[in-house]
């Protein structure tokens, strides 16, 4: 599924890369400050001629940059559970190794009980 997900996307992108190139030498108006009521206010109103190939080129590599700090902000949240589940995982190991050795100790001593209880018994 993730396959079908990145070639659909690889597509449309380069389906989008293609529109611009083909519509390269064309032009389009954009208004800059063309809001209803600012000419009454006296503020300028500019068009900038644009090509529409540069336009969709610059709105996809926009798109980039925007997807790229989203996902780049989920990624370092992710991480950081990852971390934080690391240390936990790490806190319990250190628990269950001295959790073992204490065991060991105490098995230690009862052996060494039970060899002494052995001799006293012996000696009688």
């Amino acid at each position: 599924m993730k396959k079908i997900f990145n070639i659909f996307a690889y597509l449309l992108l380069l389906f989008v890369i293609y529109v611009g190139v083909v519509n390269f030498d064309q032009n389009i108006a954009l208004q800059i400050g063309a809001i209803k009521g600012l000419a009454d206010l006296g503020l300028p109103q500019y068009a900038i001629q644009v090509s529409v190939g540069i336009l969709i080129l610059a709105v996809v590599a926009i798109g980039f940059v925007i997807s790229a700090f989203l996902v780049g902000q989920f990624y370092l949240v992710q991480k950081d559970k990852l971390n934080a589940y690391k240390r936990e995982l790490e806190k319990s190991s250190v628990s269950n190794s001295t959790s073992s050795s204490k065991v060991e100790v105490l098995e230690a001593k009862i052996a060494t009980l039970e060899k002494a209880l052995d001799n006293a018994l012996n000696k009688d």
